[in-house]
């Protein structure tokens, strides 16, 4: 049988991580449920499919985002849950969303409520997107739960589709450029080679060291080949393992320009998730400790952590935010304003929309100044390499025939 690791949280809040043997993933669900645990994620370990991700058919943002807010809108119209996951799986033209979703109902026939059809579905639907849907249930405002979450989906999908967008024009530019310097050092610069060789001239040292790598990149591409699927093997180990994650993590966030852009992304995607939790009636406690699951940083995620056990204490979210270096001190002022008028939610739902216009901000700067740097590069490496096949040609008229 194959292992998975998971980590899951008791009632109380606290965390649990382990490995288990089991036929499948859900399987290693029912077993935490059975014993109170509420499962954060369940994956299988040693998987050459979950390493390459081939052939493995998902269901995206926009599929999740489509089920959430069509759902939502069913309810609203007064058809009956069961009644509305029928009407859904006949109307998606998606056979993996029509079979998620014909599960969900078997499950909710079968006695399941709701959320607990969505929780033995991990891979898709994650601890908040349950969690909310249970408080909907418990609450009996389901419709306007799904309607809240769908527009935290579409706000991440606003984001990751501008970021998407905006890399286009530079991807094609690095990978044109890339393949130019390719062609020319691969077919190009051998053929000056033979000319030169048969004239017997003696090129100059540009000349030769570039001759030397064209040769090298036909002898050994194979070699390069290995050692990047190697580098990225080792470095996928590498991160698997908490300190490296930590470093990297550590690194990520204190580089000079990489670091306020992706501590921005983070703290963005933790105010909406907290806000939209809080505003849909999830109590403090829970609603951060289900924020954390939704930051990747390890050290944004223990600062969040942090920040759990003291309000847990009594303590103020703004006071505990102050003693983190993690947290900008604009977000800090905005979240103590929150507490003092009793609008925390709708504070930190501000405080995401400033981060992500910041964010759309970042991305346009750096993307416009990564145009012209990828231009100025190639065309010195390219010039580069011409300049040294001209400085052998010139030469030639030195030949003594």
């Amino acid at each position: 049988m194959p292992d998975f690791s998971f980590e899951a949280v008791d009632q109380r809040g606290k965390r649990t991580k382990g490995t288990k043997s089991a036929q499948n993933q859900k399987e290693v669900v029912d077993h935490l449920l059975s014993k109170g645990l509420q499962p954060i994620y369940v994956k299988k370990l040693h998987s050459f499919e979950a390493i390459f991700e081939i052939g493995k058919k998902r269901i995206r943002l926009d599929d999740l985002l489509y089920f959430t807010t069509e759902l939502a809108d069913l309810l609203e119209a007064g058809v009956p849950l069961e009644r509305s996951l029928v009407i859904l799986s006949d109307a998606s033209e998606k056979e993996e969303l029509k079979a998620l979703i014909k599960e969900l109902k078997d499950a909710i026939h079968g006695g399941k409520t709701l959320s607990e059809a969505l929780s033995l579905h991990r891979d898709v639907f994650d601890n908040l997107y349950v969690n909310m849907v249970k408080v909907g249930e418990l609450g009996g405002v389901l419709p306007s739960v799904l309607r809240r979450l769908g527009e935290f989906l579409e706000r991440t999908r606003q984001i990751k589709k501008f970021i998407i967008s905006s890399s286009i024009y530079p991807a094609i530019l690095a990978t044109v450029g890339l393949l130019s310097i390719l062609i020319l050092v691969i077919f190009v610069v051998p053929k000056f080679g033979q000319i030169f060789e048969d004239l017997n001239q003696p090129m100059p040292f540009m000349t030769r060291m570039i001759l030397d790598v064209s040769l090298l990149f036909q002898k050994w591409w194979w070699l390069g080949f290995l050692l990047i699927i190697v580098l990225f093997l080792g470095l996928k180990y590498y991160l698997s393992r908490p300190e490296g994650r930590q470093t990297v993590d550590r690194l990520k966030i204190t580089l000079p320009l990489i670091g306020p852009f992706v501590k921005k992304m983070e703290l963005s995607r933790f105010s909406r998730t907290l806000g939209t939790l809080l505003e849909s009636g999830i109590p403090i406690l829970k609603g951060i400790s289900l924020s954390s699951d939704v930051v990747n940083n390890t050290l944004i995620k223990d600062a969040i952590r942090r920040l759990y056990t003291g309000v847990r204490q009594g303590k103020s979210l703004s006071l505990l935010m102050k003693h983190s270096n993690i947290f900008p001190s604009l977000m800090i002022h905005l979240v103590s304003v929150g507490e003092e008028t009793g609008s925390l939610a709708k504070m930190l739902l501000k405080i995401a929309d400033d981060f992500e216009e910041e964010i759309q901000s970042d991305t346009k700067v750096f993307l416009s100044m990564l145009e012209p740097i990828t231009i100025v590069l190639m065309g010195i490496v390219i010039g580069g390499i011409i300049f040294s096949m001209l400085m052998a040609i010139f030469g030639i008229n030195d030949v003594s025939f």
